[in-house]
Protein backbone atom coordinates (compact mmCIF):
# COMPACT_ATOMS: atom_id res chain seq x y z
CA UNK A 1 0.00 0.00 0.00
CA UNK A 2 1.85 3.10 -1.25
CA UNK A 3 0.70 6.70 -1.13
CA UNK A 4 2.15 10.07 -0.22
CA UNK A 5 -0.18 10.12 2.78
CA UNK A 6 -1.91 7.30 4.66
CA UNK A 7 -4.69 8.23 7.07
CA UNK A 8 -4.60 5.54 9.73
CA UNK A 9 -7.60 4.96 12.04
CA UNK A 10 -7.81 2.35 14.80
CA UNK A 11 -11.40 1.36 15.57
CA UNK A 12 -12.89 -0.52 18.49
CA UNK A 13 -16.70 -0.37 18.59
CA UNK A 14 -16.47 3.06 17.00
CA UNK A 15 -19.57 2.87 14.82
CA UNK A 16 -21.33 5.90 16.33
CA UNK A 17 -18.45 8.20 15.28
CA UNK A 18 -17.34 6.70 11.99
CA UNK A 19 -19.71 8.31 9.48
CA UNK A 20 -18.83 11.86 10.52
CA UNK A 21 -15.13 11.07 10.74
CA UNK A 22 -14.88 9.32 7.37
CA UNK A 23 -17.10 11.86 5.62
CA UNK A 24 -14.80 14.62 6.87
CA UNK A 25 -11.80 12.66 5.59
CA UNK A 26 -13.20 12.16 2.10
CA UNK A 27 -14.44 15.75 1.92
CA UNK A 28 -10.85 17.03 2.20
CA UNK A 29 -9.62 19.46 -0.44
CA UNK A 30 -6.33 17.53 -0.32
CA UNK A 31 -6.72 14.55 -2.64
CA UNK A 32 -3.61 12.34 -2.60
CA UNK A 33 -4.22 9.90 0.25
CA UNK A 34 -5.47 6.44 1.19
CA UNK A 35 -7.26 5.34 4.35
CA UNK A 36 -6.25 2.34 6.44
CA UNK A 37 -8.63 1.07 9.11
CA UNK A 38 -7.20 -1.27 11.74
CA UNK A 39 -10.15 -2.77 13.63
CA UNK A 40 -9.50 -4.14 17.09
CA UNK A 41 -12.18 -6.84 17.14
CA UNK A 42 -15.26 -4.58 17.12
CA UNK A 43 -18.61 -6.27 17.73
CA UNK A 44 -20.83 -3.31 16.78
CA UNK A 45 -20.67 -3.98 13.01
CA UNK A 46 -18.05 -1.29 12.45
CA UNK A 47 -16.38 -3.22 9.63
CA UNK A 48 -19.69 -4.10 7.94
CA UNK A 49 -20.65 -0.42 7.96
CA UNK A 50 -17.37 0.63 6.33
CA UNK A 51 -17.58 -2.03 3.63
CA UNK A 52 -21.17 -1.16 2.83
CA UNK A 53 -20.83 2.63 2.76
CA UNK A 54 -17.21 3.29 1.73
CA UNK A 55 -16.48 0.93 -1.11
CA UNK A 56 -14.37 2.27 -3.97
CA UNK A 57 -17.53 2.85 -6.01
CA UNK A 58 -19.39 4.60 -3.17
CA UNK A 59 -16.43 6.90 -2.46
CA UNK A 60 -16.16 7.87 -6.12
CA UNK A 61 -19.92 8.43 -6.42
CA UNK A 62 -20.41 10.42 -3.20
CA UNK A 63 -17.12 12.29 -2.83
CA UNK A 64 -15.78 12.36 -6.41
CA UNK A 65 -12.49 10.86 -5.21
CA UNK A 66 -10.43 7.85 -6.19
CA UNK A 67 -9.07 7.36 -2.65
CA UNK A 68 -9.46 3.87 -1.20
CA UNK A 69 -10.14 2.37 2.20
CA UNK A 70 -8.17 -0.70 3.27
CA UNK A 71 -9.28 -2.72 6.30
CA UNK A 72 -7.13 -4.86 8.57
CA UNK A 73 -9.04 -6.86 11.19
CA UNK A 74 -7.79 -8.15 14.53
CA UNK A 75 -9.67 -10.81 16.46
CA UNK A 76 -9.41 -8.91 19.72
CA UNK A 77 -8.55 -5.50 21.14
CA UNK A 78 -4.76 -5.20 20.89
CA UNK A 79 -4.70 -1.60 22.10
CA UNK A 80 -3.83 1.70 20.44
CA UNK A 81 -0.08 1.13 20.20
CA UNK A 82 0.07 -2.33 18.70
CA UNK A 83 -2.78 -1.71 16.26
CA UNK A 84 -1.18 1.46 14.93
CA UNK A 85 2.16 -0.35 14.67
CA UNK A 86 0.47 -2.97 12.51
CA UNK A 87 -0.72 -0.21 10.21
CA UNK A 88 2.65 1.51 10.10
CA UNK A 89 4.28 -1.70 8.90
CA UNK A 90 1.50 -2.52 6.44
CA UNK A 91 1.39 0.89 4.78
CA UNK A 92 4.45 2.59 3.33
CA UNK A 93 3.97 6.31 2.81
CA UNK A 94 5.96 9.49 3.20
CA UNK A 95 3.50 10.78 5.81
CA UNK A 96 1.05 9.12 8.20
CA UNK A 97 -1.93 10.85 9.81
CA UNK A 98 -2.82 8.96 12.99
CA UNK A 99 -6.49 9.78 13.52
CA UNK A 100 -9.04 8.88 16.18
CA UNK A 101 -12.48 7.88 14.86
CA UNK A 102 -14.07 10.56 17.09
CA UNK A 103 -12.32 13.42 15.27
CA UNK A 104 -13.94 15.51 12.53
CA UNK A 105 -11.62 17.38 10.16
CA UNK A 106 -12.36 20.74 8.60
CA UNK A 107 -12.31 20.41 4.76
CA UNK A 108 -8.94 22.19 4.38
CA UNK A 109 -7.24 20.50 7.34
CA UNK A 110 -4.97 18.25 5.29
CA UNK A 111 -4.21 20.90 2.68
CA UNK A 112 -2.91 23.30 5.33
CA UNK A 113 -1.01 20.67 7.30
CA UNK A 114 0.52 18.93 4.30
CA UNK A 115 1.62 22.23 2.78
CA UNK A 116 3.83 22.73 5.84
CA UNK A 117 4.88 19.10 6.00
CA UNK A 118 6.19 19.07 2.44
CA UNK A 119 8.02 22.36 2.94
CA UNK A 120 9.50 21.80 6.43
CA UNK A 121 11.59 18.69 5.80
CA UNK A 122 13.34 18.69 9.18
CA UNK A 123 10.08 18.63 11.16
CA UNK A 124 9.11 15.17 12.41
CA UNK A 125 5.47 15.72 13.42
CA UNK A 126 2.72 18.27 12.96
CA UNK A 127 -0.20 19.35 15.14
CA UNK A 128 -3.33 21.21 14.15
CA UNK A 129 -5.75 23.09 16.39
CA UNK A 130 -8.33 20.70 17.84
CA UNK A 131 -11.51 22.12 19.34
CA UNK A 132 -14.23 20.28 21.25
CA UNK A 133 -17.39 18.94 19.66
CA UNK A 134 -20.32 17.59 21.66
CA UNK A 135 -23.62 15.86 21.02
CA UNK A 136 -26.82 17.90 21.12
CA UNK A 137 -30.34 16.59 20.49
CA UNK A 138 -30.00 12.80 20.19
CA UNK A 139 -33.11 12.35 18.04
CA UNK A 140 -31.89 14.99 15.58
CA UNK A 141 -28.35 13.60 15.75
CA UNK A 142 -27.26 17.14 16.52
CA UNK A 143 -23.54 17.83 16.75
CA UNK A 144 -22.38 21.08 18.31
CA UNK A 145 -18.97 22.48 17.39
CA UNK A 146 -17.66 24.57 20.27
CA UNK A 147 -14.93 27.18 20.68
CA UNK A 148 -13.40 25.24 23.59
CA UNK A 149 -9.86 24.05 22.88
CA UNK A 150 -9.11 20.34 23.02
CA UNK A 151 -5.40 20.51 22.19
CA UNK A 152 -2.83 22.67 20.45
CA UNK A 153 0.04 20.28 21.10
CA UNK A 154 1.74 19.06 24.27
CA UNK A 155 3.27 21.08 27.09
CA UNK A 156 5.53 19.56 29.77
CA UNK A 157 6.02 20.89 33.31
CA UNK A 158 8.88 20.62 35.79
CA UNK A 159 7.06 17.84 37.63
CA UNK A 160 7.01 15.99 34.26
CA UNK A 161 3.24 16.15 34.00
CA UNK A 162 2.35 16.53 30.33
CA UNK A 163 -0.86 18.23 29.25
CA UNK A 164 -2.66 19.25 26.08
CA UNK A 165 -1.79 22.91 25.61
CA UNK A 166 -4.82 25.17 26.02
CA UNK A 167 -7.19 22.35 26.93
CA UNK A 168 -10.60 23.54 28.22
CA UNK A 169 -9.79 27.17 27.45
CA UNK A 170 -12.05 29.23 25.24
CA UNK A 171 -10.45 29.85 21.86
CA UNK A 172 -9.72 33.58 21.77
CA UNK A 173 -6.99 33.26 19.17
CA UNK A 174 -4.39 33.06 21.94
CA UNK A 175 -2.94 29.98 20.20
CA UNK A 176 -3.04 31.30 16.65
CA UNK A 177 0.72 31.63 16.31
CA UNK A 178 2.56 28.93 14.39
CA UNK A 179 5.23 27.56 16.69
CA UNK A 180 7.19 24.48 17.72
CA UNK A 181 5.61 22.48 20.56
CA UNK A 182 6.78 19.50 22.61
CA UNK A 183 4.60 17.03 20.72
CA UNK A 184 1.24 16.22 19.18
CA UNK A 185 -1.77 14.37 20.57
CA UNK A 186 -2.35 10.93 19.09
CA UNK A 187 -5.98 11.88 18.50
CA UNK A 188 -4.89 13.65 15.33
CA UNK A 189 -1.16 13.54 14.59
CA UNK A 190 0.72 13.89 11.32
CA UNK A 191 4.06 12.08 11.35
CA UNK A 192 6.87 12.04 8.83
CA UNK A 193 7.75 8.44 7.99
CA UNK A 194 11.49 9.21 8.10
CA UNK A 195 11.14 10.43 11.70
CA UNK A 196 9.15 7.36 12.76
CA UNK A 197 11.78 5.09 11.27
CA UNK A 198 14.46 7.02 13.14
CA UNK A 199 12.86 6.50 16.58
CA UNK A 200 11.45 2.98 16.26
CA UNK A 201 12.77 0.49 18.80
CA UNK A 202 13.59 -3.21 18.61
CA UNK A 203 11.09 -5.38 20.42
CA UNK A 204 12.44 -6.64 23.74
CA UNK A 205 10.98 -10.05 24.47
CA UNK A 206 9.89 -10.93 27.99
CA UNK A 207 12.35 -13.55 29.07
CA UNK A 208 14.96 -14.04 31.74
CA UNK A 209 17.59 -12.55 29.41
CA UNK A 210 15.40 -9.94 27.71
CA UNK A 211 16.48 -10.85 24.21
CA UNK A 212 16.47 -7.93 21.77
CA UNK A 213 15.20 -8.79 18.30
CA UNK A 214 16.62 -6.66 15.48
CA UNK A 215 15.32 -8.54 12.47
CA UNK A 216 13.38 -7.16 9.52
CA UNK A 217 10.09 -8.81 10.40
CA UNK A 218 7.09 -6.75 11.45
CA UNK A 219 7.10 -8.42 14.87
CA UNK A 220 10.69 -7.33 15.60
CA UNK A 221 10.12 -3.57 15.84
CA UNK A 222 7.77 -1.07 17.43
CA UNK A 223 7.03 2.57 16.71
CA UNK A 224 4.55 3.26 19.51
CA UNK A 225 5.52 1.39 22.67
CA UNK A 226 3.34 -1.73 22.69
CA UNK A 227 3.84 -2.25 26.43
CA UNK A 228 1.83 0.94 26.99
CA UNK A 229 -1.25 -0.66 25.33
CA UNK A 230 -3.12 2.67 25.51
CA UNK A 231 -2.69 6.13 27.08
CA UNK A 232 0.43 8.32 26.90
CA UNK A 233 1.98 6.37 24.03
CA UNK A 234 1.72 9.58 22.00
CA UNK A 235 3.62 11.45 24.74
CA UNK A 236 6.30 8.77 24.68
CA UNK A 237 6.55 9.16 20.91
CA UNK A 238 6.79 12.95 21.27
CA UNK A 239 9.61 12.65 23.81
CA UNK A 240 11.59 10.19 21.67
CA UNK A 241 11.21 12.41 18.61
CA UNK A 242 12.53 15.40 20.55
CA UNK A 243 15.50 13.37 21.79
CA UNK A 244 16.35 12.50 18.17
CA UNK A 245 16.08 16.17 17.09
CA UNK A 246 12.76 15.84 15.26
CA UNK A 247 10.74 18.95 16.21
CA UNK A 248 6.94 19.18 16.24
CA UNK A 249 5.28 22.10 14.45
CA UNK A 250 1.90 23.47 15.52
CA UNK A 251 -0.12 24.79 12.56
CA UNK A 252 -3.15 26.70 13.94
CA UNK A 253 -4.79 27.19 10.55
CA UNK A 254 -5.40 23.41 10.34
CA UNK A 255 -8.54 22.86 12.43
CA UNK A 256 -10.42 19.79 13.55
CA UNK A 257 -12.99 18.86 16.20
CA UNK A 258 -12.72 16.14 18.83
CA UNK A 259 -15.28 14.41 21.04
CA UNK A 260 -13.56 14.19 24.40
CA UNK A 261 -14.62 11.72 27.06
CA UNK A 262 -14.21 14.10 29.99
CA UNK A 263 -15.79 17.55 30.35
CA UNK A 264 -15.43 20.53 28.11
CA UNK A 265 -15.82 23.28 30.64
CA UNK A 266 -13.70 26.39 30.34
CA UNK A 267 -11.19 27.24 33.10
CA UNK A 268 -12.04 24.21 35.20
CA UNK A 269 -11.31 24.60 38.93
CA UNK A 270 -9.25 22.35 41.18
CA UNK A 271 -12.35 20.83 42.79
CA UNK A 272 -13.89 19.99 39.43
CA UNK A 273 -10.58 18.63 38.14
CA UNK A 274 -10.29 16.41 41.23
CA UNK A 275 -13.85 15.24 40.63
CA UNK A 276 -13.00 14.26 37.05
CA UNK A 277 -10.02 12.24 38.29
CA UNK A 278 -12.19 10.60 40.94
CA UNK A 279 -14.63 9.50 38.23
CA UNK A 280 -11.92 7.91 36.07
CA UNK A 281 -12.19 4.15 35.84
CA UNK A 282 -9.62 2.00 37.62
CA UNK A 283 -8.38 0.73 34.26
CA UNK A 284 -7.73 4.23 32.91
CA UNK A 285 -6.11 5.30 36.19
CA UNK A 286 -3.88 2.24 36.15
CA UNK A 287 -2.76 2.56 32.52
CA UNK A 288 -2.27 6.31 32.76
CA UNK A 289 -0.10 6.27 35.90
CA UNK A 290 1.86 3.13 34.99
CA UNK A 291 2.65 4.54 31.55
CA UNK A 292 3.62 7.89 33.06
CA UNK A 293 6.26 6.17 35.20
CA UNK A 294 7.56 4.21 32.22
CA UNK A 295 7.63 7.43 30.22
CA UNK A 296 9.95 9.05 32.77
CA UNK A 297 12.17 5.99 33.11
CA UNK A 298 12.65 5.61 29.37
CA UNK A 299 13.18 9.20 28.28
CA UNK A 300 14.38 11.43 31.14
CA UNK A 301 17.99 12.50 31.48
CA UNK A 302 19.13 11.79 35.06
CA UNK A 303 20.71 15.22 35.10
CA UNK A 304 17.32 16.80 34.46
CA UNK A 305 15.63 14.62 37.08
CA UNK A 306 18.10 15.95 39.68
CA UNK A 307 17.63 19.46 38.31
CA UNK A 308 13.90 19.35 39.17
CA UNK A 309 14.10 16.65 41.84
CA UNK A 310 11.95 18.22 44.54
CA UNK A 311 9.16 19.24 42.17
CA UNK A 312 9.06 15.72 40.71
CA UNK A 313 9.28 14.09 44.15
CA UNK A 314 6.36 16.01 45.63
CA UNK A 315 4.23 15.47 42.52
CA UNK A 316 4.82 11.72 42.70
CA UNK A 317 4.23 11.74 46.46
CA UNK A 318 0.92 13.55 45.97
CA UNK A 319 -0.16 11.13 43.25
CA UNK A 320 0.62 8.12 45.42
CA UNK A 321 -1.18 9.55 48.45
CA UNK A 322 -4.22 10.27 46.26
CA UNK A 323 -4.27 6.70 44.91
CA UNK A 324 -3.62 5.21 48.35
CA UNK A 325 -6.79 6.79 49.72
CA UNK A 326 -8.98 6.53 46.61
CA UNK A 327 -7.83 3.52 44.56
CA UNK A 328 -5.32 1.53 46.67
CA UNK A 329 -5.57 -1.56 44.44
CA UNK A 330 -4.56 0.56 41.45
CA UNK A 331 -1.49 1.82 43.31
CA UNK A 332 -0.51 -1.72 44.25
CA UNK A 333 -1.01 -2.97 40.70
CA UNK A 334 0.99 -0.08 39.21
CA UNK A 335 3.86 -0.65 41.66
CA UNK A 336 3.97 -4.38 40.95
CA UNK A 337 3.91 -3.92 37.16
CA UNK A 338 6.51 -1.13 37.25
CA UNK A 339 9.04 -3.17 39.20
CA UNK A 340 8.30 -6.34 37.27
CA UNK A 341 9.14 -4.58 33.99
CA UNK A 342 11.92 -2.37 35.33
CA UNK A 343 14.75 -4.26 33.57
CA UNK A 344 12.84 -4.32 30.29
CA UNK A 345 12.15 -0.59 30.35
CA UNK A 346 15.75 0.10 31.32
CA UNK A 347 16.87 -1.80 28.20
CA UNK A 348 14.66 0.49 26.13
CA UNK A 349 16.10 3.50 27.92
CA UNK A 350 19.66 2.45 27.09
CA UNK A 351 18.80 2.25 23.39
CA UNK A 352 17.00 5.62 23.42
CA UNK A 353 19.74 7.44 25.30
CA UNK A 354 22.53 5.87 23.28
CA UNK A 355 21.02 7.25 20.08
CA UNK A 356 19.84 10.62 21.44
CA UNK A 357 21.01 13.69 19.51
CA UNK A 358 19.71 16.34 21.93
CA UNK A 359 21.44 16.81 25.29
CA UNK A 360 19.95 17.41 28.73
CA UNK A 361 20.27 21.20 28.58
CA UNK A 362 18.51 21.37 25.21
CA UNK A 363 15.67 19.20 26.52
CA UNK A 364 15.19 21.48 29.53
CA UNK A 365 14.05 24.30 27.25
CA UNK A 366 10.74 22.44 26.85
CA UNK A 367 10.14 22.13 30.58
CA UNK A 368 8.03 24.90 32.09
Amino acid sequence: MNSKLIIQIVTWNSLKFLKECLDSVFNQTFKSFSVLIIDNGSNDKTVDFIRKNYSKEKIKEKFKKTSKIFIFQNNKNLGFSRAHNQGLFLAQSEFVLVLNPDVILEPDFLTKLMRKAVKEKKIGSFAGKLLRIKSGDVELEEKIKTDIIDTTGFKIFKNRHIIDRGQRQKDKKQYDKETNVFGVSGACALYRRQALEDVKLPIIRNSSKFVIRKGKERSDWEYFDEDFFAYQEDMDMAWRLQLKAWPCLYVPQAKAYHYRGVGGKENIGLFELAKLHWQRSKTIEYLSYRNHLWLLLKNSYLKNIFYHFFVIFFYQLGKRIYLLFTKPKVLLKVSFCFWKNLAKMYKKRKIIMKNAKVDAKQMRKWIE
